[in-house]
């Protein structure tokens, strides 16, 4: 069985993955804001980066200037099935994902109705010396962290990227990652979404019980925002974690 503190880490990890994506896109206020007294224990100095075989927004090369940014992919050239993780393209910088689209909205009803304590955003640390904005919250099931929420917003409070995670043998598993799916975005295709990641949930499966390593689904764009469902799991033998994630931007526009 695996630990509450294995599902904490997850939820670091998507929070430092989440925290690469906005580098580019964070405003001066946003860089030059400090962190209150707790965001410390949001994402906690022993905190491991994201896999390098996960699919990962873009960072600038050290010895490239700072605004140097990773051209984003068509979401053409994504595989249209399931595909280990080191064998996806990398995404390119997260962007907002509709002027207006804010936790207090779906996300905050999402929480509610899976009880869920969606914490207030802090700043973390990201890559270069970075701060972002941060929000999570989870649920523990029989002693351990099962169930998740987690994202990045602007200062604004504006989401830039969110991710739903859940343990893949927690009962409701898959319901909970259809209402996450919905995500209640501007333009939306909802229905599209649902059965996309019927698909997606089926085929992630499938691959992960074969590979036992992180694999992670087609790509579902709509509205100008992307989405993608990543399975992994700390050892071979793990059951796993579900992280479905929702972002704008990191595509091409012509898309």
């Amino acid at each position: 069985m695996e630990s509450a503190h294995s599902m904490r880490r997850q939820i670091v990890a998507a929070a430092a993955l989440a925290a690469a994506a906005t580098l580019v896109g964070c405003t001066q206020q946003e860089q030059t804001a400090k962190p209150d007294s707790d965001s410390r224990s949001v994402g906690t100095p022993a905190a491991p980066a994201p896999a390098r075989s996960a699919p990962r927004p873009s960072t600038a090369s050290t010895t490239a200037p700072a605004t140097a940014v990773t051209k984003p992919p068509s979401a053409a050239d994504w595989p249209d099935r399931a595909v280990p993780a080191d064998q996806a393209p990398e995404l390119g910088e997260s962007k907002v994902i509709a002027p207006g689209y804010r936790a207090d909205d779906f996300l905050a009803g999402l929480a509610a109705r899976w009880d869920i304590p969606l914490g207030e955003p802090r700043l973390i640390d990201a890559p270069r010396g970075r701060k972002v904005w941060h929000f999570s919250g989870g649920v523990p099931r029989d002693g351990e962290r099962r169930m998740a929420i987690a994202g990045v917003p602007t200062q604004q409070g504006d989401i830039i990227l969110f991710s739903c995670m859940v343990k893949a043998d927690q009962a409701k598993a898959g319901t909970f990652l259809e209402d996450c799916v919905d995500t209640g975005i501007p333009g939306w295709d909802a229905k599209g979404a649902t059965a996309w990641l019927k698909t997606a949930k089926q085929q992630v499966d499938a691959l992960y019980t074969k590979e036992r390593r992180q694999v992670v689904s087609s790509l579902y764009v709509s509205a100008g925002t992307h989405a993608f469902l990543r399975r992994s799991g700390p050892t071979p033998e793990s059951v796993g974690t579900y992280e479905l994630s929702v972002s704008g931007g990191g595509i091409a526009e012509s898309s």
